[in-house]
């Protein structure tokens, strides 16, 4: 260990000279006389300690201690003499490790005195640097707090506000003291009409250690202005699993919530124009279609080959617009139906769709392979609509292959997966993720005919139950079509 000692008395220098000697080669002692010395060496050389003494020819000891950096480098112990506690005291302030008294005795000793004061610095070393990591963590944990935009806060475990971020500011007008000094703090800022069920939520989940998500109320500004916001919560424990309250993170969605009304607004807006727009095109089709059956029943034998083919045009045109209008209806009603209390038999919605297809089922000679499926807390009517567009689908599509339409489904993650497949032409691989648009049809349309809202129907039905449809190749050719909805649970 290098050791620099500060001493201009020459007998107390061979006195520790001697001392340190005897410990053979386990230290290094270099000797300076004077202040200037001293500070020339410390800048030359790292050393493990200091010892000094106070009075220099040319200046007091603790000068060296002057320079922050320098103190905080090795330890320094300070050498007095009887009577000069005060001066230690000063040397301590001033930033030495320790002090010791010169007398022979504490010469003869000096290794062990410093060894002791070694250990008492990497101990000092350590506290510093766990008191340094403690700080640079809290900086961190503050400014990823206090510079986030939604308002954190920490209820106690009797309900009071222990901490918030500085979002508190731009909440409620008040900083986090002046919150904490209202007899409701933070639950004061709440409005009137949501302040006791938020209160009653907190305190419940205080007394039952249980947490929350997204239950929106309206907060006040001490201006006046109020915002919608939305709360969440969770219990929070300490590293010896202490339970401390609970930790909520308050969220500003009064833009999302002013969006979301005006989106419902559109919505209600376009489904009366749709229920409109169908009635006032009805209205005429229907007459025209009466007309066109008058046409062709009281004129049948005055009408050449060409003017029959028109009138069953005109006919057949008008029936076609009638089952668009009628598919463009269905497609805005789904999904608008809250889920079932029990979960409905998805097995007989499908035997029921095949019993209305029978006729045709049989005339095209199709054979049906339906294996169990699992219930769907989905609308029956929904449920109906989606295996009628997918069944006849598949019939139109794959009737006459000689291979059968196989029906299945599973449970998968908290997701209920259906699947119609047939073993037909298939859909092309560049048209499968455009086919579920509406009027959208793919390539074989041309044969079977269709509006091309059918499968626009499918997927907007799985959407509003947490799922999705999309279409996958069949193994050795056709197409499966998968349906997954969530397996319970409120609309989103």
């Amino acid at each position: 260990m290098d050791i620099l000692l500060v001493e201009d008395e020459h007998a107390h220098v061979e006195l520790i000279r001697r001392a340190f000697e005897d410990c053979g080669d386990a230290f290094s002692l270099t000797v300076a006389n004077t202040l200037k010395d001293a500070s020339w060496l410390l800048t030359e050389k790292q050393f493990d300690l200091v010892l000094f003494d106070f009075l220099l020819p040319d200046g007091k000891g603790t000068e060296l201690l002057r320079d922050g950096e320098r103190a905080f480098s090795c330890p320094f112990v300070l050498m007095t003499s009887h009577g000069d506690e005060k001066l230690a005291v000063e040397a301590l302030k001033a930033g030495a490790l320790d002090y010791v008294v010169k007398s022979a005795e504490t010469f003869l000793t000096m290794p062990k005195l410093v060894e002791r004061a070694l250990r008492e610095w990497k101990l000092v070393q350590e506290r510093r640097q766990a008191e340094e990591a403690l700080r640079q963590s809290e900086e961190k944990f503050r400014a990823i707090a206090d510079y986030s935009f939604d308002l954190g806060v920490w209820f106690g475990v009797n309900g009071e506000l222990l901490w918030a971020n500085r979002a508190i500011e731009r909440f409620t007008g008040r900083t986090f003291e002046e919150c904490r000094e209202l007899a409701d703090h933070l639950f004061a800022s709440i409005h009137d009409e949501d302040r006791e069920a938020i209160k009653e939520a907190m305190m419940t989940a205080l007394a039952e250690k249980s947490s929350g998500n997204n239950v929106p109320f309206r907060m006040r500004h001490r201006q006046g202005s109020q915002r919608w916001v939305s709360v969440s919560w969770l219990p929070i424990y300490s590293m010896k699993n202490e339970y401390l309250g609970i930790r909520a993170n308050i969220r500003d969605i009064h833009e999302l919530k002013r969006a979301l009304e005006n989106l419902e607004e559109a919505n209600h807006e376009l489904d009366a124009f749709v229920y409109t727009v169908s009635h006032d095109l009805r209205t005429p089709l229907t007459p025209i279609i009466g007309f066109a059956q008058l046409l062709e029943e009281r004129f049948l034998d005055r009408l050449d080959d060409s003017g029959r083919e028109m009138i069953s045009c005109i006919e057949q045109q008008g029936r076609n617009m009638l089952a668009l209008l009628e598919d463009l209806l269905r497609l805005a009603r789904a999904g608008y139906l809250e889920r079932p209390a029990e979960p409905v038999d998805t097995g007989a919605v499908v035997r029921e769709v095949i019993l209305e297809f029978c006729h045709q089922i049989q005339q095209e000679g199709i054979e049906i392979k339906q294996v169990p499926l699992p219930h769907a807390q989905v609308p029956k009517t929904l449920l109906k609509q989606v295996f009628e567009n997918l069944i006849q689908n598949a019939i139109l599509y794959a009737g006459k292959t000689g291979s059968p339409i196989e029906i299945g489904g599973e449970k998968s993650n908290g997701k209920l997966r259906y699947f119609v497949r047939d073993h037909g032409p298939g859909v092309p691989a560049a048209e499968r993720k455009r086919i579920f648009d509406v009027f959208s049809r793919g390539s074989g349309e041309k044969k079977t005919g269709g509006t091309g809202v059918g499968l626009a129907t499918v997927r907007k039905i799985a959407r509003q139950y947490g799922g999705f449809a999309w279409v996958e190749e069949t193994p050795g050719g056709g197409a499966t079509f998968w349906l997954t909805v969530d397996e319970t649970g409120p609309l989103d």
